[in-house]
């Protein structure tokens, strides 16, 4: 794409700081009469002999163009780079008019401090042409004049040829604060890409667009407790549901547990919980063993059941199983034994048992001991037909004899199966998708419910890593936030990926509106970076009859458009490149979508083969969701926050 013809203008890097301060003693008197500063040419008093009335300046001077939203200390929000100022003139003798425009910096509580040039001659001020009377005058501030963030007031004075009025117009208060100005962080083209390989866990269940079932945690819980029969006198044994152990009431022994000893150090039992990423999976449940007579619990025992499960193969994928005491075993039991146990795997999942002397540690307890046990099993699925994609959801049931200690010699026998024991929301995150096709190198397996993260290279490419932070922070849909638990879902359509990035990203929009500062080198060019990606359902180029998820439509309009984004374009200013708003644009931060005309080179190496990466690593298809790390953080320097239709103006930084 060839480099337009920069559109934008550039704002001074200086200007005077919005701090209270007194103004130095060279200043003129601010409110002196405007005969004391007469640009506008001298004063004719015979006009005054004559009983001629002077002109007068409108009570209601204003800036524009305005924000909806004010600034604090009443300060009027110019949220365009091309600055104008207005006020009225009057005269009663019907002469026209001249109005004198002048400006000064201001501390917070609009107090001027020093006058500032917006115009080139002696006093520094812009003099509109004579004008009817009850004239409106527009005046533009040249380039170069303002500063963007800073605390101003202007003033005006009329004069009609011959007579100046005899004291300024009311001072209006304006701030030169566009709706987005991001201050993004010097690249550093030598940081490495981060990857996706080594992300922390997380319990969200987060499963492909149009799957059935939670689609993200609900932390209910639909569990049932599995009971043995019970017998002539009433008595029964029973796996409860698993519930939080109480916290510091769970001693240990000490001992590594299987997920631990694998080399996954996340997994453990120090508590009951779910996590999983996208190749390991570990549950670690908290289940109470009781005995109750005719329906009343006489004695519990409670067990940490810890089950990892490992996509480490091809064709195979292995479990890690371990039981330890969440406390020690109260008296009430002669003994609980972990008699077996039986692995499941539906289609063309084959569990490959072990016996019991695969067992490492003893796998019966007696009142006061603390050790644990540990199984590990090994599955395979048959990978010989090229092409294809299998669900799978292995369990295990595991058995048990429970010994009470009153004597009563037969032991009662019960089982515990996993799949009937779930956190609500999470009880599809062990479901595994295995497949032949070319998602990935070679064949493999993904837990196809836990939606991976994507990281950008913020340090690299800011301008990218900006502009997609700033659609995924301030609009409704957020875009790939696993905060807001708003993922992203992958659409493998080229033909539907290319209509949906020309609907928002036309050829010669990022030319048009760009700026060629912004550029790395004379390789390089500008480009239009849609944000949600063009690849995704939630892209705003999709439209809804096509499976989109957030269609951007104007009002009235049916075609999704790049007008109904929120437009941006990286521009340097002083030493450092921002992300401004388009010229003269107001967004509403309700918007779908964002579209920047930025650096080709931060846009392409942005994604490319990064992403190409990232697809291939966590075998992606078509409608899986995953998450977007932009990498980028405002630290709390955002001078209106983030929210709420303000103005964003922050100081990013890339992690």
């Amino acid at each position: 794409m060839a480099v337009g013809t920069a559109a934008m203008v550039l704002f001074s890097a200086g200007g005077v700081a919005g701090a209270a301060g007194t103004a130095p003693a060279a200043q003129p008197d601010p409110n002196a009469a405007p005969s004391t500063r007469p640009a506008a040419g001298p004063e004719n008093l015979s006009r005054v002999a004559a009983a001629g009335t002077r002109p007068v300046s409108g009570t209601s001077p204003t800036a524009a163009p305005l924000s909806r939203n004010a600034a604090p200390g009443g300060f009027q929000r110019v949220t365009s780079h091309k600055v104008q100022l207005k006020n009225k003139v009057t005269d009663a003798d019907g002469d026209k008019s001249t109005l004198t425009f002048e400006v000064w910096s201001a501390d917070a509580a609009g107090k001027p401090l020093k006058k500032v040039p917006i115009a080139d001659n002696e006093y520094g001020v812009i003099v509109s042409p004579y004008v009817a009377t009850g004239t409106t005058v527009t005046v533009d501030v040249p380039v170069g004049k303002l500063a963007l963030n800073t605390n101003y007031v202007f003033h005006t004075s009329a004069f009609d040829g011959s007579l100046y009025e005899t004291s300024w117009s009311p001072w209006a208060r304006f701030r030169v604060e566009l709706p987005v100005d991001l201050t993004l962080p010097t690249p550093d083209y030598s940081a490495p890409d981060p990857t996706s390989l080594n992300t922390p866990p997380n319990y969200y269940q987060t499963k492909p667009k149009g799957s059935a079932g939670t689609p993200l945690s609900a932390r209910s819980r639909p569990a049932v407790e599995q009971c043995g029969e019970a017998d002539a006198d009433g008595r029964q044994v029973c796996f409860g549901t698993s519930t939080p152990a109480a916290e510091g009431s769970s001693p240990k022994s000490g001992a590594r547990t299987a997920g631990a000893a694998a080399g996954v150090e996340w997994c453990n039992t120090d508590f009951e919980n779910i996590l999983a990423t996208r190749f390991t999976e570990c549950d670690v449940r908290s289940v109470p063993v009781y005995i109750r007579m005719d329906g009343v619990i006489q004695a519990t025992a409670r067990f940490m059941f810890l089950r990892m499960l490992e996509l480490d193969g091809q064709n195979s994928f292995t479990e890690h199983l371990t039981i330890e005491p969440a406390q020690q075993i109260p008296t009430a039991f002669r003994e609980i034994n972990f008699v077996g146990v039986n692995h499941l795997c539906e289609g063309s999942c084959t569990p490959h048992e072990p016996d019991h002397s695969a067992w490492q540690g003893k796998t019966w307890w007696v009142p006061g001991e603390m050790h644990s046990a540990s199984l590990t099993t090994s599955y395979t699925w048959d990978a010989t037909a090229a092409g294809n994609s299998y669900l799978y959801k292995p369990d295990v049931k595991i058995d048990a004899n429970i010994l009470p200690s009153d004597g009563k010699i037969r032991p009662f026998m019960t089982g515990y199966q996993w799949s009937l024991d779930y956190d609500g929301g999470t009880e599809d995150l062990d479901q595994i998708r295995c497949d032949t096709t070319n998602a990935g190198p070679g064949t493999g397996c993904v837990f196809v419910n836990h939606a991976p993260t994507y990281l950008l290279n913020a340090k690299a490419f800011p301008q990218a890593a900006a502009h997609a932070w700033l659609i995924q922070k301030t609009t409704p849909n957020h875009p790939g936030s696993m905060a807001d638990r708003k993922p992203l879902y992958y659409m493998g359509d080229s033909a539907q990926n290319s209509r949906s990035r020309n609907r928002i990203c036309p050829t010669g929009w990022a030319a048009t509106n760009g700026d060629a500062s912004a550029l790395v080198d004379a390789s390089d060019a500008l480009n239009c970076d849609e944000f949600a990606f063009a690849s995704s359902y939630n892209s705003g180029g999709m439209s809804s009859t096509e499976g989109g998820m957030n269609p951007a439509l104007l009002p009235g309009g049916t075609t999704p458009t790049g007008a109904a984004c929120i437009g941006t374009y990286a521009k340097k200013h002083g030493t450092l490149v921002h992300l401004f708003s388009l010229n003269g644009t107001d967004p509403t931060f309700t918007e779908v979508c964002g579209r920047s005309a930025i650096s080709g080179m931060h846009n392409q190496e942005s994604m490319g083969n990064h992403f190409a990466t990232f697809m291939r690593d966590m075998r992606i298809m078509d409608k899986d969701a995953y998450w977007l790390d932009t990498r980028m953080n405002d630290g709390g320097t955002c001078a209106y926050g983030t929210g709420g239709g303000q103005p964003v103006i922050c100081k990013l930084t890339a992690a």
